[in-house]
């Protein structure tokens, strides 16, 4: 099950994902991190796929490595994290537009996204089932949209510290992020995503334990 409803924001987050966008870009920038972007990237076909909360770019850029027949798009509502992923994207020379706005108002046409990814974004935002319900809009029928958040209870130091020192503090910031705002276990995932009116829903442990990755399907 979910955990009770979180506060819009607190003054962590505030400076995680603002003036500490350095710190937060330096401890995701290791292989298990990048390994989980692309495996939520290969979760959704596209062609035309949209990041929700891209922030210091490592998730998109991750996909769009991965898979360059795809158009994907980064969205945030950090001008710090998203200054940061715009010199990634120029660094790489790949085409990823980025725009700066909040998941619950997506400046996009009604049906005009094949697909949609999440990284550790569902469990910070003050209302996930109206940033569902939005981007249901934005969807296409048939659009897949895929989440990867904090799991509740998952994965221990020890696992974390086998991908290195920099993805063992990683964990725990995600971790200790999660105990601000909320964290998910798989049935708690599962029944967002299908409360928000979504098909197909699958959920399972992702991440050495720490993370829950859900896929889901807009009906046609």
């Amino acid at each position: 099950m979910t955990a009770p409803q979180a506060p819009a924001t607190s003054p962590y987050s505030d400076f995680a994902f603002g003036p500490a966008a350095r710190i937060y870009a330096f401890l995701t920038r290791h292989e298990v991190w990048r390994e989980s972007c692309r495996a939520l990237g290969e979760l959704v076909p596209g062609p035309v796929v949209l990041d929700l909360g891209i922030g210091p770019g490592t998730s998109a850029l991750e996909m769009a490595r991965a898979d360059r027949s795809k158009l994907h798009l980064g969205l945030d509502r950090s001008g710090g994290m998203l200054r940061r992923a715009a010199r990634g994207v120029r660094d790489e020379g790949i085409l990823l537009p980025l725009v700066q706005a909040d998941a619950s108002a997506l400046p996009v046409r009604s049906g005009s996204l094949d697909g949609a990814t999440g990284h550790s974004l569902l469990y910070l935002l003050p209302d996930p089932a109206a940033a569902l319900a939005e981007l249901r809009r934005a969807l296409r029928p048939g659009g897949r949209v895929a989440f990867l958040e904090p799991r509740a209870g998952g994965g221990s130091v020890r696992d974390s510290l086998a991908g290195g020192v920099r993805c063992a503090a990683s964990m725990l910031l995600w971790r200790g992020m999660s105990r601000l705002h909320r964290s998910f276990d798989e049935a708690g995932l599962a029944t967002l995503l299908s409360r928000a009116g979504f098909v197909s829903v699958r959920t399972w442990p992702a991440v050495r334990g720490f993370g829950v990755l859900g896929t889901a399907v807009q009906p046609g």
